[in-house]
């Protein structure tokens, strides 16, 4: 493994990117998903040290279980970007709300497979789910 393959798992391994490693998570599932609305917000638990900004985006929405249910989620995902550079070493998809997107479902994650300007997306971490009635 090269360096720069060996600097790719790494972050993989930090920030838990679906797209570079896959062993963490087993279970992925294509699914449609409707964002009902977006935050950003600055990330101040991220880059302690100042020497690089983080922004937090929150995303609210749904996935379609079957005909008369649906699964409301609430994601997460921080994008990390050093001092002195335009582009995040690890970017999250900017999605609008209103915005219909095809996702994988992951066990604790889901991925938009959109690439930001540097190639790398960090997957959207579920912090809540729940099934209700349509």
């Amino acid at each position: 493994m090269n360096s720069t393959m060996r600097m790719m798992f790494a972050v993989a391994l930090f920030l838990g990117s679906p797209h570079l490693l896959i062993q963490g998570q087993q279970n992925i599932r294509k699914i449609s998903f409707h964002v009902t609305s977006v935050r950003q917000n600055e990330a101040e638990d991220y880059c302690t040290e100042a020497n690089c900004s983080a922004i937090r985006f929150t995303v609210e929405g749904y996935s379609d279980a079957s005909s008369d249910s649906r699964i409301q989620y609430l994601l997460e995902c921080v994008e990390v970007t050093p001092n002195g550079s335009v582009h995040p070493t690890m970017g999250c998809v900017h999605l609008h709300a209103n915005g219909d997107y095809v996702a994988q479902l992951w066990d604790e994650s889901i991925t938009f497979p959109i690439t930001t300007p540097n190639g790398f997306v960090a997957n959207y971490k579920i912090k809540s789910e729940k099934s209700v009635i349509k």
